[in-house]
């Protein structure tokens, strides 16, 4: 039932205080070669739980760019608010945060890396609409309190009456149960957290598009080229097929995941990228 999957590599950082997980490594020595990343908890297939640590695309992207930029141990603090996490990374408490929609506001606080997915506001819903304005008149629909989509579908649809829920796992549980009917947020996020036999993604083009990539303090770029190079390298090596990379990728957002995205939809996606916001290597014919 779910309706096409263009576009979709899109997440949703939402609200909450934050929970340091000590490194394995603590002293001086570790403090000094760990790598402090922000990361959005319930933020499906980019951040889970597993065991007393976490996975996902995130991760994987996280552990990449700790490698090139020389750190030993990821260390990771927690939140569900996406204004704590531009807070750790202006303080210094945090080095690195992935998974952020570019906003200007953001922009004049903080660097962003080149993006590794495009966003954009959809609806995950169990009644029979076509996900645009006048469809959504005078219909409740469940956000993430404070979330970008909220404030997106506010701006676009004048007569939407919003139920707001303080996490994501709160919204989710409101559709799940039957609460609400129709559920707002980034098009990843929704496409992998639904069951597509029950629930439909709509519309078929998101409400805004905007790139998806890691945040940094505006003075550390020495961090900033490192995880500008280890995303590039991540995406030009999904294009020319590296079996590793694939994998890496796929198990999150490909063929098999909730996600399922087509190889070629991911490809297309890498190639426009790359091919805007820094180099790609193309074999001569």
């Amino acid at each position: 039932m779910r309706a096409l999957l263009a576009s979709t590599l899109g997440v949703i950082a939402l609200g909450a205080p934050f929970i340091t997980i000590v490194d394995a490594a603590a002293g001086p020595f570790a403090k000094r070669t760990s790598l402090k990343a922000v990361i959005f908890e319930d933020v499906k297939p980019l951040y889970q739980k597993s065991g007393d640590t976490y996975e996902g695309f995130g991760v994987d992207m996280l552990n990449l760019i700790k490698d090139q930029a020389g750190r030993r141990t990821l260390k990771f603090i927690p939140t569900t608010s996406a204004e704590d996490g531009m807070k750790a990374i202006t303080s210094g408490k945090a080095d690195i945060a992935c998974g952020v929609a570019f906003d200007w506001g953001r922009a004049e606080k903080v660097s962003y890396t080149i993006p590794f997915a495009i966003g954009g506001t959809r609806l995950l819903t169990k009644t029979t609409i076509n996900g645009m304005p006048s469809s959504l008149r005078g219909r409740t629909v469940g956000v993430v309190k404070d979330s970008s989509s909220a404030k997106i579908l506010e701006a676009v649809v004048p007569g939407v009456s919003l139920q707001a829920y303080a996490t994501p796992a709160e919204a989710f549980a409101a559709y799940d149960s039957g609460k609400i009917s129709t559920l707002a947020g980034g098009t990843l996020w929704l496409a992998a957290n639904s069951d597509a036999k029950n629930s439909d993604l709509v519309p078929i083009r998101p409400y805004g598009r905007t790139g998806i990539g890691c945040i940094v303090k505006q003075n550390n770029g020495k961090l900033l080229a490192a995880a500008n190079n280890a995303i590039g390298q991540t995406m030009q090596e999904y294009v020319n097929g590296n079996a590793a990379t694939r994998v890496m990728v796929n198990r999150w957002i490909g063929p098999g995941s909730n996600v399922m995205l087509p190889e070629p939809v991911i490809s297309a996606l890498y190639s426009l990228l790359l091919s805007t916001t820094s180099e790609m290597s193309v074999s001569p014919n």
